[in-house]
């Protein structure tokens, strides 16, 4: 016994449409303003935390950066010292046999986490959202 049968779905340009919404929703040059701006709330912390010396330059050297974009992926965005403005920073930040650890960086890492992870999370969902309206 032959059966034949057919299937008509309605609604796929629709869901097409939707997805390339979601899909140019998410370009890189947006979600690296989020992913940057999660870096920010690090070195706000980390630059309030660090001591401040004769110079300044210590807090000075936090910088909140977006890296080098590898061909379509995101590049990544990380709070970090500038070597150049506060060659010093590690000493502080781990001590030395004649000084004592004054750590500033580790710890805005350790208390803004949830921040950073609340705003990429929150940037992302918007994005989101403005795409499927």
């Amino acid at each position: 016994m032959n059966v034949k049968m057919s299937v008509d779905i309605k609604g796929l340009d629709e869901l097409e449409r939707r997805i390339k919404s979601l899909r140019s929703a998410l370009e890189a040059k947006e979600v690296e303003g989020i992913l940057v701006e999660g870096a920010r709330i690090i070195r706000d912390d980390a630059k309030r935390r660090a001591p401040l010396g004769p110079t300044g330059n210590l807090r000075r050297g936090v910088k909140a950066k977006k890296g080098k974009r590898r061909g379509k992926m995101y590049s990544t965005a990380f709070a970090a010292m500038d070597w150049k403005v506060a060659p010093h920073a590690y000493l502080v930040e781990y001590g030395t046999s004649k000084m004592r650890a004054r750590p500033y960086f580790r710890p805005a890492i350790d208390s803004m986490k949830d921040q950073v992870r609340q705003t990429v999370q929150a940037g992302v969902d918007k994005l989101l959202q403005e795409a499927i309206r």
